[in-house]
């Protein structure tokens, strides 16, 4: 099955969560992805880190990011996005925008996420889901 592994499950990798470090660890390497959305906001925490610190956040987030398979958001993402956000504004159930570009990238690509946040990504019509946790 091929997944896409959401940031705050990046987070509990990166972090040693061992349940799920078993259940990444379990998985064939080509079945594993990342949005190039969730790199983002990976890249964006290791920068808010304190100063004496960055550096060897970034090195952390670009070596668990160059493990997996990076997928691109493009004009057929965007397109799902717009689609996916107007149905969740329209119905009064918003989400980040950053969980709607990484649920169309998932939609996209046709692949699982993987996430801790089922509250929010299962609001979102047709989009297959795992929790590690």
């Amino acid at each position: 099955m091929k997944r896409v592994l959401d940031s705050n499950v990046c987070i509990d990798v990166m972090r040693g969560r061992k349940k799920v470090v078993e259940r990444l660890k379990a998985c064939h390497a080509s079945d594993c992805y990342i949005s190039v959305i969730s790199e983002f906001e990976l890249c964006q925490g290791a920068d808010r880190a304190p100063v004496e610190m960055r550096d060897s956040e970034l090195a952390k987030v670009r070596r668990f990011v160059g493990s997996l398979q990076l997928l691109d958001f493009d004009s057929e993402c965007a397109r799902l996005a717009g689609k996916i956000n107007a149905d969740l504004l329209n119905r009064g159930t918003p989400i980040s925008i950053a969980d709607v570009f990484i649920a169309a990238t998932t939609l996209r690509f046709e692949r699982t996420l993987v996430t801790n946040n089922l509250k929010d990504f299962q609001r979102i019509e047709g989009l297959l889901l795992e929790d590690w946790r």
